[in-house]
């Protein structure tokens, strides 16, 4: 692959023009996978649900008029573009032959290059390459889509924040307008997604001073709505419910050590970063971007479970 910096401009100066988040990675998929010479590229996207779908891609898996041909969907940690998503850093597999998290979508092919797209620290999505031959992919490939995905992100960033707003605006009231005045007043009393998110931090913090614990939260959660309304109650099984999703973590051998820096930092012996940092054998920056990718993740789940129980309120 020679002038690969050429080429991302050359990319670059293709997409520019294009204000579609699937053309845009379309078209990205398609201009990678010839500057390659690749059979298989794919981009996946993080979606509201918490998955990754398949959104666009270049060879067999696209059929130009009808796109992606059987788009695959995976959760975080399944899988190798899983597993970029969760740690959200790039993957290469030499022989998947030998890795066992491998999938095969819609052939099995033994080189996989999977790269994260990530922007001001939020999964937007992952790039993923494939080759039939063994330890195709070199340091220069993954440079050149670790490339890409800078690229990308701020461009799909901003698309999906224009189109946010756009059906703000065509829809501002509708939707609550549909719902019974009951289930109004339940929607306007959940929590947001970024004030759950603090208040798990907030919660984990204090895991062990209840009297630090902001109570008013607890009420606005679907998830304790079956429980008695008792502050002592509501906060018992708040923390079961992180204890629970931290041990299952720790089961995992893609999350644990994750649960593990989670249970020592804040529901086991309360070890301070410095001396966990040396625990793990790690350098401090690592283990702190390490607890943070930790903390996204039980935040996500968590949160997944959230509206899994105002799904059942009858409430999205």
């Amino acid at each position: 692959m020679t002038n690969a910096l050429a080429y991302l401009l050359e990319i670059n100066r293709q997409i520019d023009p294009l204000q579609d988040i699937t053309r845009l990675c379309q078209r990205s998929c398609e201009l990678t996978a010839g500057g390659l010479t690749l059979p298989d590229n794919v981009i996946y996207l993080y979606q509201t649900d918490h998955s990754l779908r398949q959104i666009a891609a270049a060879g067999s898996k696209y059929q130009p008029g009808t796109g992606v041909i059987a788009p695959l969907r995976l959760a975080p940690g399944q899988g190798v573009v899983g597993t970029v998503a969760m740690q959200q850093s790039s993957l290469c597999i030499t022989d998947t032959r030998d890795c066992d998290n491998y999938i095969a979508d819609d052939a099995t092919r033994l080189a996989e290059l999977a790269v994260p797209i990530c922007y001001q620290g939020e999964l937007l999505g992952v790039i993923d390459a494939e080759h039939p031959q063994a330890g195709f992919f070199t340091a220069e490939h993954q440079c050149f889509l670790e490339g890409l995905a800078a690229m990308l992100a701020p461009r799909i960033a901003n698309l999906a924040a224009r189109l946010r707003l756009q059906r703000r605006s065509i829809y501002p009231v509708r939707k609550n307008q549909m719902l019974k005045p009951a289930v109004q007043h339940k929607l306007s009393h959940w929590l947001t997604e970024h004030d759950f998110r603090q208040q798990l931090n907030h919660w984990l913090k204090h895991y062990y001073t209840e009297g630090q614990w902001q109570t008013a939260a607890l009420t606005e959660l679907a998830l304790l709505q079956a429980i008695p309304d008792a502050s002592a109650v509501r906060i018992d099984s708040m923390k079961q419910l992180i204890c629970s999703q931290i041990e299952q973590m720790q089961q995992h051998s893609a999350t644990a050590l994750w649960g593990r820096i989670l249970h020592a930092r804040y529901i086991g012996r309360r070890v301070d970063q410095l001396t966990l940092a040396d625990e793990c054998h790690m350098a401090f920056s690592t283990l702190r971007r390490h607890q943070g990718l930790a903390l996204a993740y039980l935040q996500a789940q968590l949160w997944r479970q959230e509206l899994d129980a105002r799904q059942c309120c009858g409430v999205n």
